[in-house]
């Protein structure tokens, strides 16, 4: 353990104790792919329905940052200590993210489904009013907190909670995790092949919780992943209508 994973550590892997709201937590997965079953089946596809979707989220990381506030609270103070490299790294790690993502993406084959994956947008941001704007930053925050829920339930209750035994099933437990992690995106491509790619990000963001110990490190990570890929885009297109330009 070097300086700096020694100073923002905050786990140590040696206790696999559960607790109620550790199963209670596990539930907001299979509510997540309930939500993608919902909007993938039904193509509901109106601002209301969207609306929802995205405050359904919003309540579910509320309430996961509720039950593990402790939790946080205990790994900011160290990820704190070591505040400079930290950032750092997320900014680093965000990059190194989206590298994979698209690496691995550009290397897999396309394959065509059935499933109607792909939604018309129902806002036009480059036509939208302030109001209709707003809106669509707000249902920009959904792949945000969902992403959050995703990496607090599977780095942290579903890898260093049970991240104990012997090198090979240490390993199992690294690689059977960040499948899990891949597939869960399945309703976003409609195909397991699709998913391939976030299994790799997953794999990605368990090894740097491994080795920090701390998980504000991978979920910061991601959020500037998703941010950039969602808000960012949007704030862009606000720029070049403040000067007047088309995107």
């Amino acid at each position: 353990m070097n300086k700096f994973t020694k100073l923002v550590a905050a786990e140590d892997f040696s206790e696999n104790v559960w607790t109620k709201k550790d199963y209670i937590v596990l539930l907001l997965i299979p509510l997540i792919l309930f939500v993608g079953f919902i909007t993938q089946y039904f193509s509901v596809k109106n601002q209301l329905s969207v609306i929802i979707d995205t405050s359904l989220r919003i309540i579910m990381f509320i309430f996961l940052m509720v039950v593990y506030a402790p939790m946080l609270r205990r790994h900011w103070s160290k990820f704190k200590l070591a505040w400079k490299r930290s950032v750092l790294l997320v900014i680093v790690g965000g990059v190194l993210l989206q590298i994979i993502v698209s690496l691995v993406r550009s290397l897999i084959p396309r394959v065509s489904t059935s499933l109607k994956t792909d939604v018309p947008s129902l806002i036009d941001p480059l036509t939208a009013s302030p109001e209709m704007f707003m809106l669509l930053i707000y249902i920009a925050l959904g792949p945000i907190v969902t992403g959050l829920i995703e990496d607090t339930v599977f780095r942290y209750t579903l890898l260093g909670k049970i991240f104990q035994g012997s090198f090979f099933k240490k390993a199992c437990i690294i690689i059977l995790n960040s499948i899990l992690f891949g597939l869960i995106h399945y309703y976003n491509f409609g195909s397991v092949i699709g998913t391939i790619p976030f299994m790799f990000a997953g794999l990605f963001l368990n090894i740097i919780y491994l080795w920090t110990k701390n998980i504000w490190h991978v979920l910061l990570i991601h959020t500037v992943n998703n941010a950039v890929l969602t808000i960012g885009a949007l704030l862009i297109i606000v720029i070049l209508r403040l000067l007047g330009l088309k995107a």
